[in-house]
């Protein structure tokens, strides 16, 4: 019988625990419960808590040239939208420990599991009807949430998109920006109860950005991609709305080419946008 041999924890992995359990001490909670590592191990998280209350402790670095801009503010600026389910920030810590810049946040706890364990939905899942009537009314008010993250020229959104295809989209008139969440993925949305989770990613996008990215996310599970097209189909279907779809189909596409994610969704998602783009080429 071959022996059991417990394979050491990767650096980024022990430094990752370091942190968080500086920023429980900064925060003043016991964390509690296993630690969950984020994409490529960029960020950790764990339940944590106080004698009266539970809360979810996350925490994340960077190199300090890097450690700015809207991913780095992400969940503290979305404090101010209202109206939609998503954990609360209760108090956040920062720190230098050259070359590298820290943050831990403290949010609200949500009991309720992600969707998948994975961004790409694989296998099928079953969602009360009010959970998607939940989804609809939640990105309808966050697009009317104003900020200043995002694009705000909609042409460069075209031109950025234009470049990577490498073919031009004619669209008739420039596309309506609006508000959504960027990184509306599987696992980054829960069930049986509906939570948006991770605000890292969010601002002014193409009217039905948020929506094109759950789709394409769905591909691997063909009802429940017909599922997120039928709710959202009125963002969806629209020269903005095919924008979107092709713009998220880049972020996929890229990040397979770069990197071992979205092996088995890529080439949908490629076959996909070869069909946007010859809709694109008719008009």
């Amino acid at each position: 019988m071959a022996s059991r041999h417990r394979h050491p924890e990767s650096g980024q992995r022990a430094f990752l625990r370091r942190i968080l359990a500086e920023g429980a001490d900064r925060l003043g909670v016991s964390l509690i419960g296993e630690a969950v590592f984020g994409w490529h191990d960029r960020t950790i998280g764990s339940a944590s808590a106080t004698e009266r209350c539970r809360f979810w402790l996350r925490a994340t670095a960077e190199q300090r040239d890097w450690a700015h801009g809207e991913a780095w503010t992400g969940n503290r600026d979305a404090a101010t939208i209202k109206g939609v389910p998503k954990p609360e920030l209760i108090a956040r810590t920062d720190w230098d420990e050259p070359p590298v810049s820290i943050y831990a946040e403290l949010l609200t706890y949500i009991s309720d599991a992600p969707c998948s364990s994975s961004p790409e939905l694989t296998e099928p899942l079953t969602l009360a009807s009010s959970w998607w009537v939940g989804l609809r009314a939640a990105m309808d008010v966050l697009a009317e949430h104003p900020t200043a993250r995002g694009e705000h020229d909609p042409w460069a959104l075209v031109r950025r998109v234009e470049v990577f295809y490498g073919q031009p989209l004619n669209m008739p008139k420039a596309p309506a920006l609006r508000t959504e969440h960027t990184d509306l993925h599987w696992s980054n949305l829960t069930c049986p109860r509906l939570w948006l989770l991770d605000w890292e990613h969010w601002g002014m996008a193409p009217a039905g950005y948020g929506a094109a990215v759950l789709y394409l996310h769905s591909f691997m599970v063909p009802d429940t991609a017909a599922h997120v097209r039928t709710v959202f189909a009125d963002v969806l279907d629209t020269p903005t709305g095919r924008l979107a779809q092709l713009s998220a189909a880049a972020h996929i596409l890229d990040r397979a080419d770069r990197s071992d994610d979205y092996a088995t969704l890529a080439d949908p998602v490629r076959a996909h946008a070869a069909r946007l783009l010859q809709l694109a080429g008719r008009h």
